[in-house]
């Protein structure tokens, strides 16, 4: 019997490519694109062949053309090997319910495809070509989506399998994330549809893809699983249909509203603040803190995070109401990022609302945190993720930063500055929260004081209400003696704040202090 090694290495030959080396490695003219110099790999591996095109083809493209399948890559044959060994088959029928092709799970979430081939000796084709590709139970979401229903989708038949036993109608569409067509959309017209992303980049991005083509459907939302990264998952771990995270959600159609006449606008008594910090924050505020490198603006807004989520006053100690919070760190790891903040929560942990003896610390839910240390690109790929995020948590306060490590764009440019904080905007109104980033100030300039707005686009200048800078006060040498700094003004507010300190001072550990405490010397010396 042929090796699939040998199979290959004739299949290339037999399509004219230039075939070298011997043994358990061949190079090869990748024969799915143009190929002056031979691109392919092909290794011998254990029961079956490797194959790479250093070019970046796509290997499924590759096996086409010589006219072979992923099944051919194995030693094993039809009835005695791996093609056999399968963990479930999916069958995709029309709207007759008459079979289209197959899908078979394989051991280690490997997938094959076969359509039915009366001339084959198996019964079967290995690879789909030109077979019409239809959405998983294909009839029965035509029959939900004709009454309106709700209908699922997924991004694989395991979790329809899944949602099925829950009792709703599911589907998904052959292939996985990223696969998604035009067409499949046409069947889903007039359902309510409900998205379930996979907890993975790829598997948002498909999505949102899904959810963008659905155009004719009555309502479309995307979900997320709360444990686990699928439906499946989701489900097995004891979680209903409603504990689905939403993280986007568009309702049916409906004509817009008049805008409001001036009478009613006037009656609406709404004029007192929404403090999410009292004297320092309000909802919908932004708030942009900078300074230089190692002057404690992250330690900053660790300490309004956690004091906001704990119910205490970041600067007075005072009890105030508990807000939720969404904290994403675009820098430091979780290791680090956990050091700081067992600090903090270990300061209010201490604190007793002396009224009712409550023990103000922060609930369970009450602060969710987000490492992303690789950064986010909300100039392009990654606005959708941040709205998600902030839509799925529904913070009262928003902490986010610092804002270099949001784009991968040169932010001096208005235009890519304004994609960025319109990301950010976009959240905060969905939401209604307040947010907090943290920024760099420039370098410091030979023979000048160094600025403390945010480095980038003067747009970044004129976008918050309120932007501070942390000011270490006179020399070096005094910073390390004493650690007091002041709170400089660089933007707004345009509302009094009359709770954030002017001046600031590190916090006595021994004292069981928060790391930033009013300098009460300087605040009143200095009003």
């Amino acid at each position: 019997m042929v090796s699939a090694f040998d199979l290959v290495r004739r299949k290339l030959e037999d399509h004219g490519c230039q075939v070298k080396g011997s043994g358990r490695e061949l190079s090869a003219q990748c024969p799915a694109h143009e190929d002056r110099n031979p691109s392919l790999s092909v290794t011998n591996g254990n029961s079956r062949v490797l194959m790479r095109c250093h070019a970046g083809c796509d290997i499924d493209d590759v096996l086409a053309t010589l006219g072979l399948t992923r099944a051919d890559l194995f030693d094993d044959k039809p009835g005695t090997g791996i093609r056999d060994e399968h963990v479930a088959i999916y069958e995709y029928v029309d709207e007759t319910g008459e079979l289209l092709f197959q899908v078979l799970r394989m051991p280690g979430k490997q997938f094959r495809q076969r359509v039915p081939d009366a001339s084959s000796k198996d019964g079967w084709k290995w690879r789909l070509g030109e077979t019409r590709r239809v959405l998983y139970r294909l009839p029965q979401v035509i029959e939900a989506a004709n009454a309106g229903r709700e209908i699922w989708v997924t991004e694989g038949e395991k979790d329809v399998h899944a949602l099925e036993a829950a009792g709703v109608t599911a589907t998904c569409n052959p292939g996985g994330a990223g696969k998604w067509r035009p067409e499949f959309s046409e069947a889903l017209a007039g359902a309510r549809v409900t998205i379930v992303a996979d907890r993975d980049k790829p598997g948002q991005a498909h999505a949102r893809m899904v959810a963008r083509s659905l155009t004719a459907a009555a309502s479309v939302r995307i979900v997320e699983a709360v444990t686990g990264k699928d439906a499946h998952d989701h489900l097995s771990a004891g979680h209903s249909l409603p504990e689905f995270t939403v993280t986007h959600a568009e309702g049916e159609a409906s004509q817009p509203d008049l805008a409001e006449d001036l009478h009613d606008f006037l009656a609406r008594a709404d004029d007192v603040p929404r403090w999410v910090i009292p004297g320092v924050l309000e909802r919908g505020d932004r708030f942009m803190i900078t300074g230089g490198e190692g002057r404690g603006k992250s330690l900053f807004s660790r300490q309004l995070a956690l004091c906001a989520a704990a119910g205490i006053h970041p600067f007075t100690n005072a009890r105030i109401d508990r807000q939720k919070v969404l904290y994403i760190d675009c820098e430091n790891s979780e290791r680090f990022s956990r050091k700081h903040f067992r600090r903090l929560a270990a300061i209010a942990g201490g604190r007793v609302d002396h009224a009712t003896g409550e023990i103000l610390q922060v609930p369970p839910g009450g602060l969710r945190l987000i490492h992303r240390p690789e950064g986010l690109d909300l100039h392009h790929e990654d606005d959708a993720w941040l709205l998600e995020r902030v839509t799925a948590h529904q913070p009262d306060l928003l902490v986010i930063g610092p804002l270099y490590r949001l784009h991968v764009v040169d932010a001096n440019e208005e235009t890519a500055a304004r994609a960025i904080v319109n990301a950010i905007d976009a959240a905060r109104l969905a939401v209604d929260c307040a947010v907090v980033i943290e920024a760099h100030s420039p370098h410091e300039e030979s023979g000048r004081k160094r600025a403390l707005r945010p480095a980038g686009s003067s747009l970044f200048r004129r976008w918050p209400e309120l932007g501070y800078g942390i000011r270490a006060k006179g020399t070096e040498e005094d910073w390390e003696r004493d650690h007091i700094a002041g709170l400089e003004q660089w933007r707004g507010p345009r509302e009094e704040r009359p709770l954030l300190p002017r001046w600031l001072a590190w916090g006595d550990p021994d004292l069981q202090e928060f790391p930033w405490v009013r300098n009460e010397e300087g605040n009143m010396l200095n009003g």
